[in-house]
């Protein structure tokens, strides 16, 4: 690798040339840099939050060829300061909204930036803001590098994920680090890892309970192949179904029509998850708490029930895990397979002498407990235990919190010198899990559950190692749902990774890919550069204008978490980030919007929050409107058919949007079907508009008011809400009368006369009286008095 000194801002590069790595890439033939830990940083596969910038921070702030320590810009940082912050140089770590907000206020200097890093490559997509970020920094920075990195192969894969991440990031080249590479192969096989693989073999009564749960799934997925019958044949093969991601494959998949797709549709779907839940007790737990995972799925009243708890399968299944457990002495209770393999294991750990540190490598807390209950106590001792238990079976039995796993040392097993320490899988950060293992040291790892990542992990913890014993003890059900899921995993990224060199080998770029000569189309600006469905079909897309001023839009700086701002830049509309106290978007004087999701939506009408940022809109601006905004792949409806009844119920969505509609008469709703669409909708309330005026956005706060300053807000609002009222004629009623009790005391001519209308004089004189009412006007001057005494006066003292 190269490493490239920067004079502008003394950054040392450590990124190589190469610009996607997988997890395997850190032991190669460099691995004798054991101190570049930071090249573990690239293998991360959750998103980068505080916990992975902390820890790059502390990893490059002990390299000692590090000239300037980096630094963390966050929003604690004065706004007046941050292109000084900036203009230190070094390496810099930031949110991305703070960079997009940075670099539209031009605070960043962008011709000064060496280069930008992005990790998770995976997740980029035209709509994202690491796309928003590239396509700034490159218009005006031609020579600064751009590095993005991802190991999740699989997402690359899917669709045309690979071409975005390059196409959206400026990306000109990708390169792969399979297992199977060269280089790697080689490195690992010289520091090869003592395998030991135990394939235990199931209990008769564990085959029995497997086929059970695999004729659930069967009949689980036949019966939603009737809801859905265009639905991928590829999700209705066994081997598939038993893999980790199919859930959420299977909702991602359904995510456009999830709201046209009935409630026991729904319900089977979620019960595909459960019954992955069944498989992984049963290979997970002993006999007792398998079966309390079963008793506690049975049908009830107080529960909906599912269709596939009717089966005969299901009956089996209750029968089965029942017999299991049906003694009274703890020695005849079915022993657990692996908890044997575990007493053999750890026997022969403690025959090798010496001090030595062993790792258990869990699927879960769950798991990690119970493991340390039998090491501790022994499973007899487990099992009377549980047996003589007559607590009542709760749910939360299962559900354990993140406790601590102490250290133990079992009764049988090991010397005292020895320590036993546990890595859970699905709760470790991937990131950490290699500096986990230089810590604790392990000599000997016993995998209770196989996971590949965990398996890659300890492969090149190795290679960091040359030298030292490590010896693994690999313990997998012969036969079985987990092995199945296993092979599956590793088939499955063979074949990503050989699906990735095929596409390398046929992909078309870009002739500016790079985007370095501004001839790359992801830099043009306007609604020509986008071509998507819902965008203005009468304009030729394909002849370009240019525009001598783009429409400008000041953006609340909190709504820059969202899509939608990386698409109105897109389509030709300047960003004016601003902390706005009323709505999120401010496109003319007197155009305010307030943009909600479907999710926000329901949130702000159930805590209240929407009747406040209503109130407030109506109070400041001419044209208050609401977006809601609905997601395009989940599909435009705003709920399933099947929940909308005739009767009225005040705590559905619909009556309270009516209320909203009814209560704020000058409010607008604009329903948008995804993030295109509303910038088509901002395109077309500009025409013609002046551009908002930003030292009036900044002064506009919640007790401002269009309203004259002479009048009472809270009483003209009132006033408007009457027949025969509006914006144009209220203040000829607020300046003639002192307040409401005097308006319903008037007769129909003065009334009419001072609206300057017969019409809107007749409206409101029957609104207060009864229309051919034979009572005297006294009894109806006395019963205003008593009605609307209680309203102040329009105008002020």
């Amino acid at each position: 690798t190269k490493w490239t000194c920067w004079t502008k801002w003394t950054c040392w590069t450590l990124w190589s040339k190469w610009t996607f790595w997988t997890k395997w890439t850190l032991w190669t033939k460099w691995t004798s840099w054991s101190k570049w830990t930071v090249w573990e940083a690239v293998v991360s596969t959750q998103s980068t939050g505080e916990i992975l910038e902390d820890w790059l921070i502390t990893k490059l702030t002990e390299s000692e060829s590090a000239l300037i320590p980096p630094k963390k810009m966050t929003a604690e940082v004065n706004t007046d300061k941050r292109t000084d912050h900036y203009l230190q140089g070094g390496i810099q770590f930031t949110s991305k909204r703070i960079l997009i907000i940075d670099l539209l206020l031009k605070r960043l200097p962008v011709e000064l930036v060496t280069g930008l890093i992005f990790f998770n490559a995976h997740f980029v997509s035209d709509i994202s803001i690491e796309a928003f970020i590239t396509r700034l920094f490159r218009a005006e920075n031609k020579t600064g590098f751009i590095k993005a990195f991802s190991s999740n192969v699989a997402n690359l894969t899917r669709g045309n994920q690979i071409e975005n991440s390059m196409k959206y990031l400026f990306l000109p080249n990708f390169h792969l680090w399979p297992r199977f590479h060269v280089n790697i192969s080689e490195t690992i096989d010289k520091h090869k890892c003592e395998v030991i693989e135990f394939h235990i073999p199931l209990t008769d009564t564990m085959k029995n309970l497997q086929l059970c749960i695999i004729d659930l799934l069967h009949f689980c997925m036949k019966e939603i192949k009737k809801h859905i019958p265009t639905l991928d044949s590829d999700f209705f093969v066994i081997e598939n179904a038993v893999s980790k991601s199919y859930f959420r494959s299977l909702k991602k998949t359904l995510k456009p029509i999830w709201s046209h797709l009935g409630s026991n549709t729904k319900q089977l779907i979620d019960d595909i998850r459960t019954i992955g839940m069944l498989n992984n007790h049963l290979v997970q737990f002993n006999a007792v708490q398998f079966y309390k995972t079963v008793h506690r799925l049975r049908p009830s009243s107080s529960t909906k029930v599912s269709m596939w708890m009717f089966t005969e399968a299901f009956e089996r299944l209750l029968n089965v895990s029942k017999k299991r457990v049906e003694v009274k002495d703890s020695d005849l209770v079915e022993r657990s397979p692996k908890w044997e393999a575990i007493e053999e294991v750890l026997a022969e750990i403690k025959a090798d002498g010496g001090q030595k540190n062993v790792l258990f490598c869990v699927a879960s807390y769950a798991t990690a407990k119970q493991v340390v209950k039998f090491i501790k106590f022994g499973e007899a001792e487990i099992l009377k235990q549980e047996l003589n238990d007559s607590q009542k079976i709760k749910k939360s039995e299962f559900d354990q919190g993140e406790e601590e796993i102490e250290e133990e040392n079992s009764e049988f097993g090991l010397e005292s010198s020895h320590q036993i320490w546990f890595l859970i899988a699905n709760k470790s950060k991937s990131f950490m899990i290699s500096d986990y293992l230089m810590s604790v040291d392990p000599t000997y790892v016993i995998l209770y559950d196989p996971d590949l990542y965990i398996i890659r992990s300890l492969e090149m913890f190795r290679c960091r190692r040359p030298g030292q014993p490590l010896r693994i003890y690999f313990l997998v059900y012969d036969n079985s749902i987990e092995e199945q899921r296993y092979l599956t995993h590793l088939a499955a990224e063979k074949k990503a990774f050989e699906n990735l060199i095929l596409l390398k080998g046929n992909m078309i770029l870009d002739t500016d890919q790079d985007g370095r000569r501004g001839l790359n189309s992801q830099l043009e600006r306007g609604k020509q550069s986008l071509t998507f469905n819902d965008l203005d079909k009468s304009e030729d897309t394909r002849k370009t204008q240019k525009v001598e001023e783009f429409p400008k839009v000041v953006v609340d700086m909190r709504d820059f978490r969202s899509s939608l701002p990386s698409i109105l830049h897109k389509s030709g509309i300047d960003l004016i980030p601003k902390t706005i106290e009323i709505g999120d978007y401010i496109l003319t004087p007197d155009i305010c919007i307030e943009r909600k999701s479907i999710s926000d939506l329901i949130g702000s009408l159930a805590s209240g929050r929407l009747y406040q940022q209503c109130t407030a809109m109506c109070n400041t601006y001419k044209h208050p409107m609401l977006l809601i905004e609905f997601d395009e792949s989940r599909g435009f409806s705003l709920q399933n058919h099947s929940e909308i009844t005739d009767s009225v119920v005040t705590t559905s969505l619909q009556t309270q949007l009516t209320l909203i509609t009814l209560h704020f008469p000058s409010l607008r709703m604009i329903w948008s079907q995804s993030e295109y669409t509303t910038a088509n909708i901002f395109h077309e309330l500009k025409k013609g508009k002046e551009q908002p005026v930003i030292s009036d956005v900044e002064t506009i706060s919640e007790d401002s008011s269009i309203y004259p300053s002479e009048f009472n807000h809270s009483t003209i609002k009132t006033l408007l809400t009457l027949p025969g009222v509006d914006s144009k004629n209220y203040f000829l009623l607020a300046r003639r009368f002192k307040n409401l009790c005097d308006v319903s005391s008037a007769s129909e001519e003065l009334l009419s006369k001072v609206l300057e209308n017969k019409e809107n004089g007749r409206k409101l004189f029957e609104f207060f009286n009864e229309k051919g009412a034979s009572s005297s006007p006294e009894k109806s001057n006395q019963s205003a008095k008593s009605k609307y005494a209680k309203f102040k006066k329009f105008r002020k003292k």
